[in-house]
């Protein structure tokens, strides 16, 4: 079948809002016309992929869509050269290089007990009260302190580094942008030298001591891996932090039942990141020739892996637009595919489930008080804007 050339048209998947289910309804419409369709794009016209098995090869085919050229275009011009911005053999090492930073001991204790602790010290400043806003107090603070608790940083600096986190990725202010890197450098700097001189049970140290056949990582290196953790890894848990609490408020039968059911909860967070994932289309650039859903498309085309629309494709998921934790469970495309999955997978999964716990500990009778802003939203990076709630103080 012939696929037309020309871009749908009335919206923009790059800059649109899309709320609630209009994003779903929209990628439902846009699968039925075709497993490669053209959209609008910041105002340019990229190629969707609709269907989870597609996205899935996409993802497979390496060589011919690297993630690295997307990314040096993007995230590498302020957060720095990271192994995400990188392909082919280089990604591997420093993958490699990075990798087992996230899986050490301090890691490890740190997801088994300072975690709970820390979430636990978020709600007792608001739990008393009886009413807060959840993004502006919880979700959108506690992935960055807990990075900043990994990294060994003092605790006086927490919302410093969120701050500078938050401006990374702005495209709105690219002077604030450039201004947020210094000032994690100049933080930073010192506390890594520190480090390699004295390390600690902490991922700084296990990032400046990491060694591979003798490859090490540079101080520029370290600093750019964690600037990562804060612009990428921190905001995609924050968001899906606040889609599962947004999804659930919105559920009152649900909630009540996760109060109920402590074993239900990480199906609740599994099924959630299908249902609604925090990063909605993922954009890729073709750099050599390739087949897509049966289709040739040449090198220079700008590609969007539809995830959101992937995860609700009804070739897989049956009633795919209901949020169903007793689905059985499936495999999603969320955290990638192959070799380009995302290494934090497990660490967001822990932050996700381990909040969910303490705001059915902390919360009775949680319940929302304004629906305004509380559907997730954007077609690119997708979360609420509020999430004003009361409860049984």
């Amino acid at each position: 079948m012939e696929r037309s050339t020309s871009p749908a048209a009335g919206f923009d998947l790059g800059t649109d809002p899309l709320p609630g289910n209009e994003l779903h309804r929209l990628h439902a419409e846009l699968r039925a016309r075709g497993a490669l369709v053209p959209v609008p794009f910041f105002g340019t016209t990229a190629l969707l992929v609709t269907r989870a098995g597609d996205v899935r090869e996409a993802f497979r085919d390496d060589a011919s869509l690297p993630g690295g050229p997307t990314y040096r275009q993007t995230v590498e011009r302020i957060v720095g050269r990271t192994f995400i911005s990188m392909d082919d053999r280089e990604h591997h090492l420093y993958r490699k290089l990075a990798m087992p930073a996230f899986q050490s001991g301090a890691i490890a204790r740190f997801n088994e007990g300072e975690l709970v602790t820390l979430v636990h010290e978020l709600l007792d400043r608001f739990a008393a009260r009886g009413a807060s806003d959840l993004v502006a107090e919880l979700t959108g603070v506690l992935p960055y302190y807990a990075i900043t608790r990994k990294l060994g940083i003092p605790r006086a600096r927490d919302e410093d580094m969120r701050h500078w986190a938050d401006q990374l990725l702005n495209p709105r202010d690219p002077p604030g942008a450039a201004a947020a890197a210094r000032e994690f450098t100049e933080l930073l700097g010192p506390i890594l030298g520190a480090r390699r001189a004295e390390p600690r049970e902490d991922l700084l140290s296990a990032l400046a001591h990491a060694a591979i056949d003798g490859e090490r990582l540079s101080d520029e290196d370290v600093l750019s891996h964690v600037r990562l953790l804060f612009a990428v890894g921190a905001t995609t848990t924050s968001h899906a932090m606040g889609n599962l609490l947004s999804t659930l408020l919105a559920r009152p039968d649900l909630l009540a039942r996760a109060r109920r059911e402590p074993e239900l909860r990480p199906a609740l967070v599994h099924e959630l990141l299908r249902f609604e994932p925090p990063v909605a289309n993922l954009p890729r650039l073709a750099t050599l020739p390739l087949r897509v859903a049966g289709e040739e498309v040449p090198p220079g085309t700008l590609l969007l892996l539809g995830l959101a629309s992937a995860n609700r494709d009804p070739a897989l998921f049956a009633e795919p637009d209901r949020y169903d934790p007793d689905r059985p469970p499936q495999d999603v495309l969320t955290f990638g595919f192959g070799v380009k999955y995302c290494p934090g997978a497990h660490l967001a999964r822990r932050e996700l489930l381990t909040a969910l716990d303490a705001v059915l500990e902390r919360l009775p009778g949680l319940r929302l008080l304004d629906a305004q802003g509380v559907a997730p939203e954007g077609a690119t990076l997708r979360h609420p804007r509020a999430l004003r709630v009361a409860w049984d103080a």
